[in-house]
């Protein structure tokens, strides 16, 4: 830790920032578009994940949802990204 202190960083060019920021948006963009407006999205995750058996376990301090009657975008993101990991599918680091 101390090393790094003294350590000459390269600062980025503001060219690779503007680039790393249209990245961003548009996997942003992309992400929440297949997350909430595909309508084979939620029935797929359902299937391919266990969520809706983890939302019964009692592991957490909080329930697995912030509305229980609420679907996908009511999900608290720990029981989100366990659901995936149990399926060995990182879809949701990729989307």
């Amino acid at each position: 830790v101390l090393r790094e202190a003294f350590v000459k960083h390269v600062e980025p060019k503001s060219s690779w920032r503007k680039q790393m920021q249209r990245i961003s948006d548009v996997s942003c963009a992309d992400y929440r578009k297949m997350v909430r407006e595909d309508p084979r999205f939620v029935p797929y995750f359902r299937q391919a994940t266990p969520e809706v058996e983890l939302g019964t376990l009692n592991i957490g301090s909080r329930p697995a949802k912030r509305n229980p009657k609420g679907g996908i975008e009511s999900l608290r993101a720990i029981p989100w990204t366990f659901a995936w990991g149990q399926s060995r599918l990182n879809l949701s680091a990729w989307l």
